[in-house]
């Protein structure tokens, strides 16, 4: 008597767990931090492994590394919906018209792009900053360097949006966290007076950067442009300017948009 076969996606997670440790070696060298979670590989097997199974049999190991960068990326892909963002932020922060700013900076990208994906809308709540797990969450992110995922504070499982955004007090360096398992993100943003954050148009852009990292984008390398960062040298001082100005993405960033969220995406 033959055995009940198993569900596909059961089965899929099982060949997911199988491939762990040599995906994590091959990925953990192409795939930008934060860009790569494992939690979320098993869902996208199905859409490339017979590409990888014919690497594997045909073609380089370069070429193996390329598909999985490219089932990496289907991974990454994860708002299934057009996320509500909350600020939290206390008294007149003058941060929180620069989260309005970045949502529409976002927002007008994907426009003209042809994107059917947009980031939902913006509600101001005014309550304590958790800073402590704020800075527990950004130290944990710099030392993972991409690799594995973070354990997320049960302070900042509980935020009031899909995506929370934390205009913190304290000093650490600013992040966008990985999803939580009920599909929500947290973006920290270091406490105004430390620098370079406290530098003309650096918040802006620091800003811009980790609503980048929310919605799907890793760093590049080009201190020209809004989401170079680590392991590349630049850091956020390099988006000072006199007059205020948000800095451009790479071609290549924009063809990553509209591969994650095409045309043609909706909500489900």
């Amino acid at each position: 008597m033959q055995s009940p076969r198993k569900p596909v996606s059961e089965k899929a997670g099982h060949r997911a767990e199988l491939m762990r440790p040599a995906l994590h070696k091959v990925v953990g060298a192409f795939v930008p931090p934060d860009a790569f979670h494992w939690g979320n590989f098993s869902s996208a097997l199905n859409v490339v492994q017979v590409a990888i199974v014919f690497a594997i049999a045909f073609v380089s190991r370069a070429a193996l590394a390329l598909l999985l960068v490219l089932a990496a990326q289907v991974a990454y892909a994860q708002w299934t919906r057009s996320p509500s963002i909350t600020v939290v932020a206390n008294g007149d922060d003058p941060r929180i018209g620069l989260v309005g700013e970045a949502i529409a900076f976002w927002n007008k990208t994907l426009e003209e792009l042809g994107s059917g994906f947009r980031l939902g809308a913006l509600v101001r709540v005014d309550q304590p900053i958790p800073e402590e797990a704020l800075q527990s969450l950004s130290g944990a992110i710099l030392a993972a360097g991409g690799r594995g995922r973070p354990w997320i504070p049960e302070t900042l499982r509980t935020g009031p949006g899909d995506l929370t955004i934390f205009l913190a007090h304290s000093e650490f360096v600013s992040f966008a966290g990985p999803f939580d398992g009920d599909g929500h993100r947290v973006v920290g943003i270091r406490g105004l007076k430390f620098p370079p954050i406290s530098l003309p148009n650096v918040a802006r852009n620091v800003i811009a950067h980790e609503l980048g990292h929310a919605i799907g984008l890793g760093h590049n390398s080009d201190p020209k442009l809004l989401m170079c960062g680590r392991p590349a040298l630049c850091r956020p001082a390099e988006f000072r300017s006199d007059e205020p100005r948000m800095f451009p993405l790479a071609a290549e960033e924009k063809r990553q948009l509209l591969g994650m969220y095409p045309p043609d995406w909706k909500p489900r």
